[in-house]
């Protein structure tokens, strides 16, 4: 434990100072925009420097024509597929129905694909190794969809939750190895993180190779309004683009199997069973590459209850696990059991991944420009995901610089933070409240994983048709005196259907947590998820003391609940429309939310959201915001953005926080 707490010491100190450790991750975005600026923008990607909006790039660049038209035939077919299915969908819309990204979007001179991250991703040189890939693992380029116009004399910006991610391979060290380049992302005591040290060093382009273009955006989203027990859902199109010249070709999805292909074909299932078998230990471990002929080439992911919902488990409907009984697992790190085997399968596929320990099926937001709205502004840029992986992928680093054999396995993506030995050893920190955890029963199925800490335990919030393992978190005992705003006080089960997981219903079971009958200051209510909040949320209003942040003391630990900002219809239109006026003047409203801040994360369908800097007391809780449902944030939702092609501004009851009134 104590090996533990030094490392995660360690993270949260290269994490503030960029001057300790091998840098993992460039967030910091004026560094990004200087990077943007000297040949790293998206539209270098396609050799059209100088085509500084979309319209242009879409008009110059034949390669990003056809990304576009393939995305945009990707979404006709999605709203073919579910209007047939009884889910009609509009790009804009005034009442609770379906909402669709508009394609113009990715055509228009108001907008861009601006870079929000750098990430070092030198240790998938694990995976390179399998395809006889010499290189030295990646390093990736995250671009965000962005827009900004000016409209009735207002200037009006905002990003989108569409995401590329440019792929390129590390060339290695003259003599072969990989010691010189992991080593070059570590700066020295006098360096700093900026861009001279960026383009001179790990980010000279001398050492880059393209290799692909990785998509991840959503496309669809279903309003509070309609899901009102869901609370909301969302669609995310998943595909990877090889590009060479003005040649684009469509790439497998690495370890996603393309299910309806493998169920209508029983040799081909068989041979991925085989594969499996074989494979056992790589799977194990979580280095392993499953041949193209078994996986997708578009995949959409899911959510709300992303982590549970079937579609996000592809493999569970495909492999049985009495195909793999008869395999060893006694002498495995991970599994312990054929179930446990094609969770781990499930897990490792893009889906799976983007839906569980993932920030609105993303591991990569960024953080927000001047541009941004103080009222649509993230206050951590990554997921719990993400932020666990740091110090696995520092320990990695570290062992390659130094020319040692590194620790090679991966853990479950909704894994906590650990300490990682060269040898092999993972020791999990404890998971923090209302983060992932496995039921005993679940758990039994696996080897070594964590226990819930600071005085939770682990409660199961969601169960669905299809799939073995609960959505649960680790949360406060029943009837616990420190309950807080956001706690979830609600349980349900998802009825799953298996070929259109846009008609997956999820329906309440129970309520276990805020039973107080009414909004009040002094006791806690369970808010339901019509309004927005899947799984309910607890909930108490602000009291003056809440509102000045008397809670929040220097050198004390951080309180569970914060006094933020609520908002509705009126909050979203000042939002869209840049309308502060309107917005000051009584849109927006306080309520306690759950605190959060870069180490302390909020649970899943939930993110961190900042306060603006002119709240009276902000001085108090720098690096601190409060726990949104991820749609009521305004860049995290594809509709009801003010456009530059004419169509007015429309907020629906669902599109944002239906309770502010009652609150």
């Amino acid at each position: 434990m104590a090996l533990l707490v030094a490392t995660l010491f360690a993270v949260f100190v290269a994490s503030a100072t960029r001057a300790e450790g091998p840098v993992t991750i460039v967030d910091d975005p004026a560094v990004l925009a200087a990077l943007d600026a000297k040949g790293y923008g998206f539209a270098d990607i396609f050799g059209a420097a100088g085509a500084g909006d979309l319209r242009a790039l879409y008009a110059k660049a034949p390669a990003y024509h056809a990304v576009v038209d393939t995305v945009a035939a990707d979404v006709a077919a999605l709203r073919a597929e579910m209007k047939a299915g009884g889910r009609p969908l509009y790009e804009v819309a005034d009442g609770n129905v379906g909402r669709i990204m508009d394609m113009r979007w990715l055509k228009t001179d108001a907008a861009r694909f601006r870079l929000v991250g750098v990430v070092n991703r030198l240790d998938r040189r694990d995976f390179a190794v399998l395809l006889g890939d010499k290189g030295c693992g990646e390093v990736r380029f995250i671009y965000r969809l962005a827009y900004s116009f000016r409209k009735n004399g207002k200037l009006l910006a905002s990003r989108l939750p569409f995401n590329f991610n440019a792929v390129y391979s590390a060339t290695p060290d003259a003599d072969g190895g990989c010691v010189g380049v992991a080593g070059r992302w570590t700066p020295q005591l006098d360096e700093t993180v900026d861009v001279g040290w960026l383009t001179g060093g790990p980010l000279e382009k001398a050492g880059l190779t393209f290799k692909q273009l990785e998509l991840n955006a959503q496309v669809v989203r279903f309003p509070s309004g309609q899901e009102t027990e869901f609370g909301g859902q969302a669609a995310y199109l998943m595909r990877i683009f090889g590009i060479e010249g003005v040649a684009v070709s469509e790439k497998p999805l690495e370890n996603t199997p393309d299910t309806a292909r493998l169920a209508q074909d029983a040799a081909l299932k068989a041979r991925l069973a085989a594969y499996v078998s074989a494979n056992l230990r790589a799977v194990d471990e979580g280095v392993y590459e499953i041949p193209d002929e078994f996986l997708a080439r578009k995949v959409i992911s899911w959510s709300t209850f992303g982590s549970a919902r079937q579609a996000n488990h592809p493999f569970t409907p495909l492999l049985k696990p009495g195909e793999f009984a008869s395999l060893d697992y006694s002498r495995l790190t991970l599994l312990r059991t054929p179930e446990a085997l094609v969770e781990r399968l499930d897990n490792g596929a893009c889906q799976g991944c983007h839906q569980a320990g993932s920030t609105a099926g993303f591991h990569f937001i960024g953080l927000d420009d001047n541009t941004t709205s103080p009222l649509n502004r993230i206050e951590v840029g990554i997921s719990p995901h993400l932020h666990a992986e740091i110090p696995r992928r520092q320990a990695w680093l570290r062992a390659t610089a130094q020319g040692k054999e590194p620790n090679r396995f991966r853990p479950l993506s909704f894994a906590p933070p650990a300490a990682w030995t060269d040898a092999g050893a993972v020791d999990y920190a404890p998971a923090g409240m209302a983060m992932p955890c496995l039921m005993p029963e679940d758990a039994a199925r696996f080897g070594k994983t964590w226990q819930c800490g600071g005085g939770t335990v682990c409660t199961p919030l969601a169960t669905a048709s299809g799939v073995r393992t609960k959505l649960a978190q680790c949360l406060l005992p029943k009837d616990s005196p420190n309950m807080f705003s956001g706690h979830p006080c609600l349980t349900g089960s998802i009825a799953s259907n298996a070929t259109q997981p846009f008609n997956d219903r999820y329906s309440i079971s129970g309520q276990f947590a805020a039973f107080a009958p009414d909004v009040s200051r002094n006791a806690y209510t369970c808010r339901p998820p019509k309004i927005g909040v899947p799984g309910g949320i607890a909930y108490r209003g602000c009291d003056d003391r809440d509102g000045a942040f008397a809670a929040f003391k220097s050198g004390k630990p951080m309180p569970n609940e914060i006094c933020g900002l609520v908002g509705g219809k009126k909050f979203d239109i000042c939002v869209a429309t840049n309308n502060f006026d309107q917005c000051l003047g009584g849109a927006v409203s306080r309520g306690n939310r759950p605190a959060c801040s870069a180490d302390h994360f909020c649970r899943e369908d939930y993110m961190c959201q900042s306060l603006p800097p002119d709240t009276p007391g902000i001085g108090k809780i720098r690096g601190i915001g409060f726990c949104s449902p991820t749609y009521f944030i305004f860049q995290m939702r594809i509709d009801n953005h003010t456009t530059p092609w004419g169509s007015s501004v429309r907020a629906t009851m669902g599109a944002g926080f239906g309770a502010a009134e009652e609150e």
